[in-house]
């Protein structure tokens, strides 16, 4: 059947309206009624495209201080170095906090986007810094994701042997306290938007968990499969047993997970697909659930949470929330708008 040029018209009017109206995938919360932003964005670096580097995987170190890495930059101390993948620690408070670069010996030359590794999750257990980089390159595929560890604050680096492919291609660590304290069990947990690809949009996350002692042992990862007739979850060491701990309809992407101790729920964010064409646009989601696994409710949901500019990567350091789980500070990066850089915003919740 062909249709006349005012009836396309029509059914693309049609197609937009219902994408606009899609909303949030899950009810309002009932903890958090609303949650407020500071108009004011606090930029650690140049802001130029290119410059000092984006996404800022982050974890909160047994020395106080914030260990982070940057893609496609150059860091803080020389800007016109470019790194696919280099590392910083974060020192102080927003927004009195400053980098500090740190010289390693897995700093690897920029390859523009897919074209590069970049760390997609870091954490620090038990004195060790786990890292996972995404876009990492077998036969030629850059679909894929692997682990390293550091003893000595991200100078030097020990990678593992396997990887993670057709799923889990941009895992981030759940995060809790300095140092992992105030982990919920003697588990790591990881989750990761439910496809291979850092720049698709997926509808599902996933989720894997590790004794975490033995994250470096890719046999002793198990997988989120469901849960059981009384709601517990449900683990599998098969991978191909994995269930979505989480669904957006609109899709997620670079997603990330941090527990708030004041407030004892957990905190996810992650882009979700609009009108806009690409692998990034201004959209932010966040939902809290009791659980990592859910459920989940919304707290705030936006196609249009950063304007015009595109923002990704969101996420809220454990460091930054008050004792009362009330104010955090979300950090993210972006491009257009000066937001290439190590970005700050404070949120209050109510």
């Amino acid at each position: 059947m062909r249709l006349e040029p005012a009836r396309l018209i029509l059914c693309f009017l049609a197609a937009v309206a219902t994408a606009a109206a899609a909303g949030p995938p899950y009810p309002r919360s009932r903890i958090i009624s609303a949650i407020r932003w500071d108009p004011n964005i606090h930029r650690l670096g140049t802001g130029q495209d290119g410059k000092t580097g984006d996404n800022w995987p982050i974890t909160w170190g047994g020395d106080g201080a914030l260990y982070t890495s940057y893609g496609d930059g150059g860091g803080f101390a020389d800007p016109d170095r470019k790194l696919t993948l280099g590392f910083a620690r974060i020192l102080g408070d927003p927004p009195k906090h400053r980098g500090e670069d740190i010289l390693s010996d897995a700093d690897t030359p920029a390859g523009w986007g897919r074209d590069g590794i970049k760390s997609s999750g870091m954490l620090m257990v038990d004195g060790a810094l786990y890292m996972f980089v995404r876009n990492y390159r077998v036969g030629g595929d850059y679909r894929h994701s692997r682990l390293a560890w550091s003893r000595n604050g991200a100078r030097n680096w020990t990678w593992a042997d396997w990887h993670f492919s057709g799923a889990f291609g941009c895992p981030d660590f759940v995060q809790f306290g300095p140092n992992y304290q105030g982990a919920r069990d003697r588990f790591v947990y990881v989750v990761s938007q439910a496809n291979d690809d850092a720049y698709a949009f997926a509808p599902d996350i996933v989720m894997a968990r590790v004794p975490e002692g033995r994250v470096a042992d890719r046999g002793a990862y198990e997988f989120f499969a469901g849960r059981d007739g009384q709601g517990r979850p449900v683990w599998s060491r098969d991978l191909g047993k994995r269930k979505a701990v989480f669904t957006d309809p609109s899709g997620t992407q670079r997603v990330s997970l941090s527990y708030n101790a004041g407030l004892k729920r957990y905190l996810l964010t992650s882009s979700h697909q609009t009108q806009v064409k690409g692998p990034h646009n201004a959209s932010l989601g966040v939902f809290d659930a009791p659980e990592p696994w859910g459920p989940w409710t919304t707290v705030y949901y936006d196609d249009h949470w950063s304007g015009n500019d595109r923002t990704y990567h969101h996420k809220f350091p454990a460091k930054w929330m008050s004792p009362d789980g009330r104010t955090l500070w979300l950090l993210f990066s972006g491009l257009g708008g000066g937001n290439y850089a190590f970005c700050v915003r404070k949120a209050v919740l109510e």
